[in-house]
């Protein structure tokens, strides 16, 4: 049928290339038939050899034209790049009177118009495949709706029927209904989110701008409440009972919903670690309403000093959370780990459990640093605690000889005042307790995956795939130009090396975010592919089931094929699974992007109250209209080309700008001295003019 179909595409008319013409001419009737068209048609248009236009007729592309797939980057003067899904070939550029009717991120069909001598190419956007904005929001003034990310030339127009429920400057969500070929967007009226200068209404833009799905449905909450919130003798059923087992938890002191308790030994000259998950699968079944609810969220969303968990409170903070002094229901790996790091020998396991503490990073890292008082207080678990550590720094080590890359980013720390009101912004502090229990959980999830591999049996991976080489020769390029000294390979150890290289320098941060940039996304596949960054051939997520969706599928695998010995597979699972990892992917994108823009938002908050303050800060990154300048607290502000007193030439080769007029020249990693100007909170911008000189009337802000 494939060739037929590319035969009628080629040579029909045009009016008798839609769906149903199509199969007239093949003179189908069954059910059957239309859907093995209709799989025929998608397979093709998979391939490049024919899209659907807007008019719902299937178009035929001529082999002699170039064409690609891939997602619309749109920049904020009107051009943008389509990102190729073929990731061999460069991102391609679309002028603005190029880029049809698509939008940011919508997924599109470009035809290649010139392909310049730099291996640079240009397209123009045939079709768009699928619409990734739909929902717009934005005050509402005169008629017309302006979102956060306005562009000029774009018009948002609320349809008629509406514009007597909504009043000027008020926040509204609104759809779009018709795209249009001219620059005019249609939209009907979804919801009034609330008026503009309304407190909080920055963080209910974003939420709604990102359509997070922010309260639970009354039967959702109801189906929650109805769990049992006490263990049942039933409950216990082929399971291992670890209730006298020294367990505890080690997390935030605000951590509400407790994921994870471990527990370790000696076994001989080994360690006997055991890593224990709150069991979230025993509760919400598959299918059931619950899981319904937590497949659409696929994770828990943390803005700011407030969390949308994935799941009820009744579960994430009541019996799915391994709180301390009640038996709490887990699923269990206990491995044998000897003084080189292998594992020789583990067992995956259901268990209940019936932690001892609610311990604390502080306290954790107190202990390890032999703080006399804590020790007393939790003497008890003291020398556990101890040998945690030593196992820490062995898997560690073992870890870094692997080639595992460790980035040491910089989290900010936001601290609130009991009214809710920002009054800081630190450095999160990411000391021994917190490496320990991310040790404890990467070996978990890497024994859980491997074990699963070796069945053959389907399953869900987090997979890192390889890096794009042209810009990891690029990143290396610019540290060469630096004046360090590193490595043409790009080997996970020269990754490593050049980390080191630039440790506890200027260019330290600099040059983690451009590598960190040059990698590929972190995802959940099907498809085992290893995971790059790790160096580890099999990894998934385990160990956290209340605020990731993927973890609770892993939990209920893990019970199929380990604990019930159901190993019968089927394509409806194979598809179930692939859908998973697409959604679970595209959730944690969507909350990633949530959650920095809000942080954005909080700290353009707090610099509202530094207004005409001068602080010392780094350039993190040089572009044509300026750079930005980071403060040693993360705060990131634009020091806009416009601003400086000479006139400034951008050096791309460089990543510089340099005058005209002088020798002055503003680099990445250069230190300067910057005043606050001005702040947009609900855009989270905040705006910097360089400080020329000494100031005895300026005070530095660290």
């Amino acid at each position: 049928m494939r060739k037929q179909l590319i035969n009628i595409l080629r040579k029909a008319a045009y009016k008798d290339r839609t769906f149903i013409a199509i199969a007239s001419r093949l003179h189908l009737s069954s059910k059957e038939d239309f859907e093995l068209l209709s799989n025929h048609l998608l397979e093709l248009s998979k391939d490049n050899k024919i899209y659907l236009d807007n008019a719902g007729h299937y178009v035929y592309i001529d082999n002699s034209d170039q064409y690609v797939r891939g997602r619309l980057d749109l920049k904020q003067t009107g051009y943008g790049f389509v990102v190729v899904e073929d990731k061999e070939m460069p991102d391609v550029y679309i002028a603005k009177s190029n880029i049809n009717t698509a939008m940011k991120d919508d997924l599109c069909l470009v035809k290649i118009i010139n392909v310049k001598s730099n291996n640079r190419y240009e397209g123009k956007i045939e079709q768009v495949i699928e619409r990734k904005v739909t929902d717009i929001v934005g005050e509402f003034y005169h008629g017309q709706i302006f979102p956060k990310d306005y562009h000029d030339d774009i018009v948002y127009k609320l349809r008629k029927d509406d514009l007597k429920k909504v009043k000027n400057h008020q926040l509204l969500k609104v759809r779009i209904i018709d795209y249009g070929h001219r620059v005019v967007k249609n939209t009907k009226l979804i919801e009034i989110i609330g008026n503009v200068d309304d407190e909080g209404i920055e963080i209910l833009e974003v939420v709604h701008k990102y359509n997070l799905i922010h309260k639970f449905l009354d039967v959702e909450n109801a189906c929650a409440r109805e769990l049992n919130q006490d263990i049942k003798s039933e409950d216990l059923f082929n399971r291992i009972d670890l209730r006298k087992e020294t367990i505890f938890t080690i997390d935030s002191e605000s951590t509400k919903d407790i994921d994870d308790a471990v527990s370790i030994k000696r076994k001989g000259i080994n360690y006997l670690l055991g890593v224990h998950i709150a069991d979230v699968s025993h509760y919400v079944k598959e299918g059931s309403i619950l899981d319904e609810s937590a497949f659409r969220r696929g994770t828990s969303v943390y803005l700011a000093d407030s969390v949308i968990p994935m799941l009820p409170k009744d579960l994430s903070n009541g019996i799915c959370s391994l709180n301390p002094d009640v038996d709490r229901l887990t699923l269990s790996c206990e491995m044998e780990i000897t003084s080189l790091g292998e594992v020789v020998d583990y067992r995956i396991f259901p268990s209940v459990i019936h932690s001892k503490y609610k311990m604390t990073y502080t306290n954790i890292n107190k202990m390890l640093e032999e703080d006399e008082e804590i020790i007393l207080e939790y003497q008890d678990i003291y020398h556990d605690v101890l040998l945690m550590g030593e196992l820490q720094e062995i898997l560690f080590n073992i870890r870094e000889k692997m080639g595992s890359i460790d980035f040491e980013t910089l989290e900010p720390k936001l601290v609130f005042d009991s009214h809710g009101k920002l009054t800081d912004i630190l450095i999160r502090d990411r000391r021994r307790a917190e490496r320990l229990i991310e040790e404890f959980m990467l070996v978990a999830n890497q024994v859980v995956a491997t074990h699963v591999y070796n069945m053959q049996l389907p399953f869900i991976y987090r997979i890192h795939e390889l890096p794009s080489e042209e810009r990891l020769m690029n990143v290396f390029d610019f540290v060469k130009r630096l004046g360090f000294e590193v490595e043409t390979d790009y080997s996970q150890e020269n990754l490593q090396a050049l980390l080191k290289t630039v440790d506890n320098t200027t260019y330290e941060k600099v040059v983690t975010t451009l590598l960190l940039r040059s990698m590929s996304k972190a995802r959940y596949s099907r498809e085992n592919k290893g995971h790059y960054g790790l160096a580890f051939e099999n990894y998934t997520h385990f160990t956290s089931p209340i605020r990731r969706y993927p973890d609770l599928i892993v939990h209920r695998f893990l019970r199929k094929y380990l604990f019930d010995s159901n190993l019968e597979i089927n394509k409806d699972v194979i598809k179930k699974l692939d859908e998973i990892a697409k959604q679970a992917s595209d959730t944690e994108k969507i909350a990633m992007n949530a959650e920095r823009e809000v942080l954005d938002i909080k700290k353009a908050e707090y610099m509202e109250q530094h207004i005409d303050e001068v602080f010392t800060g780094i350039i993190s990154s040089v572009l044509k209209f300026g750079v930005f300048v980071e403060l040693p607290n993360t705060i990131e502000g634009l020091v806009h080309i416009s601003t400086f007193e000479e006139q400034m030439l951008y050096d791309e080769t460089n990543l510089s700008l340099k005058s005209q007029e002088s020798n002055i020249e503003y680099q990445i990693g250069q230190e300067v001295r910057v005043r606050v100007v001005k702040v947009n909170v609900l855009l989270g911008r905040i705006d910097f003019i360089i400080v020329q000189g000494d100031n005895n009337e300026d005070i530095d802000k660290q």
